[in-house]
């Protein structure tokens, strides 16, 4: 699969809450890097899983992709990511992010992914 099909499909199943069918993206011992939280989950099911936790904390996250840039087997791919964040007092908040997600890609699946994004942003926006 070509680079631009493999990204799309990755957002499409995002986009889907399709954890499953994104983490089949990635080759058996693929990996994810929250570089922010200095996490890194490995394989299939950790992959799903965190996307899973994820989508329950923001279940109407949305990531507008603004372009990519290819670096041989390397793909750039800025983002705003757009939701809303309940906290355990019941209160709304909007959560809006910058970020970057860095794709390594190997034989037509994704090697591993990397998402760079504030941390002590989301945390101020989270706390409102």
């Amino acid at each position: 699969m070509d680079h631009a099909a493999l990204i799309d499909r990755f957002y499409a199943a995002y986009a889907a809450r399709d954890a499953a069918g994104a983490a089949a993206l990635y080759h058996a011992h693929g990996w994810h890097d929250e570089v922010a939280m200095s996490k890194r989950r490995t394989g299939h099911q950790a992959l799903a899983e965190g996307l899973e936790g994820f989508w329950r904390m923001l279940p109407d996250v949305v990531w507008h992709r603004q372009g990519y840039v290819r670096a041989g087997s390397q793909v750039a791919v800025p983002y705003r990511m757009t939701g809303t964040f309940t906290g355990k007092d019941g209160i709304a908040r909007p959560i809006a992010l910058d970020g970057l997600h860095l794709f390594h890609l190997r034989d037509g699946a994704l090697e591993g992914t990397a998402d760079l994004w504030d941390l002590d942003l989301f945390k101020a926006q989270m706390a409102g």
